[in-house]
């Protein structure tokens, strides 16, 4: 069954435009990680001070995989050097249902 994550980081406005970057790269090389279907992220319109993200993995392993890249290693010394104000995770199964609109 897919797994949704989607997490909440309250970097602030100048740690999110100083790592603006990094954070497009480490979307870049986990969209390609094994079993990684989604992976985006934007700053919350209603909170600029705030990343949101959401990743799709096709099963519990393959998030659980993601843990164990050089990626995710890399991305932790980001945030060891960046330490965020905030985090919120929800880590969720999932399935697809017909929208009301079909």
């Amino acid at each position: 069954m897919p797994v949704v994550v989607t997490v909440k980081v309250d970097w602030g406005a100048e740690t999110i435009s100083e790592i603006w970057q990094e954070l497009q790269r480490h979307v870049e090389i986990v969209l390609r990680e094994p079993g990684c279907d989604d992976f985006l992220f934007a700053v919350d319109v209603n909170n600029p001070e705030v990343v949101i993200a959401t990743e799709v993995y096709k099963d519990y392993r393959a998030h659980e995989d993601h843990f164990k890249t050089e990626q995710w290693k890399h991305f932790e010394a980001v945030m060891e050097k960046y330490p965020p104000r905030s985090i919120d995770v929800t880590t969720y199964e999932a399935t697809e249902i017909p929208h009301a609109l079909d």
